[in-house]
């Protein structure tokens, strides 16, 4: 497999690899390479199905994709990575970190979780997923339509007319057939669930939240109980996309973690 992405070498000692979620790419992750760029170098990544990394007529799995990742880091020369992934990015996140331990320094996982625990509801997760992967390839327009007016984003009702437009420009400019490949091929009805992989990891997470998402609340309260060495930190205000909706404060957090401790 091919990614697609962009390395900052802003000369510092330590680099921050950035996750997108799901029907976006990495420009969806500016705002916080910003915020990170006078601390760290920034290496941002297309996954699979979005931006200009193919999904389609590809044979990966979500682990082999954190195998891609690792690949990159090799070719960099970067033994390590502070590792940040907001939603579908933070599955990826997680993946790559019980992969691949030795090269993870410290990470922070958005709105996240470690997949769904229990195969039967594995399995109507991923019915849901082909009835969605359907939808994207009938009709992306009304998909996003659909998309954006599920409960998990109404908090995001309150962005500028800007941030709204950027987002959504963002959504539409992916390709509806690579978008739909990859939902069936690591989304959340097909990936493995990492629960029981939890309390071997031995490094530092912060699990970030939104106040108003009340789903990814629960998740990862009962995440921070497994996780040996985890912070939790719920953003008032903000809902599923914290990085977005609440960014100074979100910034603010991500910092102090990785470089206070």
């Amino acid at each position: 497999m091919r990614f697609n992405y962009h390395y900052s070498d802003n000369g510092k000692e330590r680099t921050i690899l950035l996750l997108h979620g799901f029907i976006s790419d990495m420009e969806s992750m500016a705002h916080v390479s910003v915020a990170a760029g006078p601390y760290f170098n920034v290496l941002k990544i297309d996954l699979p199905g979005f931006g200009g990394t193919r999904s389609v007529g590809i044979d990966y799995t979500m682990d082999t994709i954190g195998d891609g990742i690792q690949a990159i880091l090799d070719a960099l020369s970067i033994p390590k990575v502070n590792i940040m992934g907001y939603s579908m990015g933070g599955r990826v996140a997680l993946s790559f970190i019980v992969n691949h331990p030795e090269s993870v320094e410290r990470a922070i996982l958005e709105s996240s979780s470690p997949g769904i625990a229990s195969s039967s509801d594995r399995e109507s997760r991923l019915l849901t997923d082909r009835r969605r992967a359907d939808r994207i390839n009938g009709d992306y327009g009304s998909f996003i339509d659909e998309w954006e007016a599920l409960p998990l984003f109404n908090s995001q009702k309150q962005l500028s007319d800007t941030l709204h437009a950027e987002q959504r420009a963002n959504r539409l400019a992916q390709i509806p057939k690579e978008v739909a490949d990859s939902l069936l091929k690591y989304g959340t009805g097909v990936q493995p669930a990492y629960w029981d992989r939890l309390p071997d990891i031995n490094m530092p997470v912060l699990l970030v939240v939104g106040e108003r998402d009340e789903k990814f609340r629960a998740i990862n309260a009962t995440m921070a109980d497994r996780l040996p060495d985890a912070r939790f930190e719920i953003i008032e205000g903000a809902g599923h996309n914290v990085h977005m909706e609440s960014p100074e404060k979100f910034g603010t957090i991500m910092i102090d973690f990785l470089i206070g401790g």
